[in-house]
């Protein structure tokens, strides 16, 4: 049986919970910095907690944002904001967040899998939600400056306070996430959905290009034409499923000359085409 995912309802977002909070984001890589500028041009008070003599300091200092130490910003946050990117290790983190931080606080990280395998958690008291944007943390401050955003998925893993919804949808607001969409989900579900989908659809397909580039190759075709027929073609169709779908593709060619109609052509198309309009429709980038 399919299922659909729900979306945080925009006329909820209630800003005011994040007046008297102060947020810090850890660390200034692609993920952070999009979530430390579009917050404080929503009006939140926010500060990136990293070394001083880094270069990500330097990037946030010209940025003009409050720059404090990581122990200092989770000693002074009620909110703070674990990037999964590489800019920072969670590992080191968790001591902090067990020692520093309070009840009635919140931890957003941007990705499900440190969260689903524990290697972060929340100390008693705390709220525990996930926040990851679609599209690539380069999309996240340009969408929010176009006066768009990027859609993301939310997970609220441990409610301790009984507002962990609300506080979360007031974060996805001032992200700008909120002007495309907010798909609701859980840490599990993404993590084991990533991890199925790398096995069975990435892997699967890399194996498939490299078997039929190498037997091209074997039956004489010049490298460079087995390239383009294989890997370069399947960009281009990727590229083009991506902003509008497999189509008539999904459809026999016998098949659909019976259908009536462009719209039930999709109809009769695989699932993925519907959910794929639904999803794509959230994507201002590629609207």
């Amino acid at each position: 049986m399919s299922s659909q995912s729900v979306l945080l309802d925009p006329d909820s977002a209630d800003l005011t919970l994040l007046q008297d909070r102060q947020v810090a984001v850890l660390g200034f890589g692609p993920t952070a910095s999009g979530h430390a500028l579009n917050l404080r041009d929503s009006g939140v008070d926010v500060r990136v907690g990293v070394t001083a003599d880094s270069r990500a300091a330097a990037r946030a200092e010209v940025e003009g944002l409050l720059l404090v130490s990581p122990e200092r910003g989770v000693q002074q946050a009620d909110i703070v904001v674990l990037p999964t990117d590489d800019s920072t290790d969670l590992t080191s983190l968790q001591p902090l967040l067990d020692s520093a931080l309070e009840a009635g606080d919140m931890i957003v990280v941007t990705g499900p899998e440190p969260v689903h395998t524990r290697e972060v958690t929340a100390p008693a008291g705390v709220d525990l939600v996930v926040l990851q944007g679609i599209g690539g943390p380069d999309r996240l401050r340009g969408e929010y400056l176009d006066g768009r955003g990027v859609p993301c998925l939310v997970a609220v893993e441990t409610d301790a306070t009984s507002i962990a919804w609300p506080v979360l949808t007031a974060y996805s607001q001032a992200l700008g996430s909120l002007r495309s969409g907010a798909l609701v989900t859980s840490a599990a579900e993404l993590a084991e959905a990533a991890d199925f989908a790398e096995g069975a659809v990435h892997l699967a397909v890399q194996r498939l290009v490299e078997e039929g580039f190498d037997s091209l190759v074997a039956r004489g075709t010049a490298e460079e034409v087995a390239y383009l027929a294989t890997l370069h073609e399947l960009k281009q169709r990727i590229d083009t499923a991506c902003a509008a779908g497999f189509g008539t593709e999904q459809v026999p060619d016998r098949h659909a000359a019976e259908l009536s109609s462009r719209r039930a052509v999709v109809r009769a198309a695989h699932p993925l085409e519907q959910v794929g309009q639904r999803v794509r429709a959230l994507m201002s980038w590629i609207r």
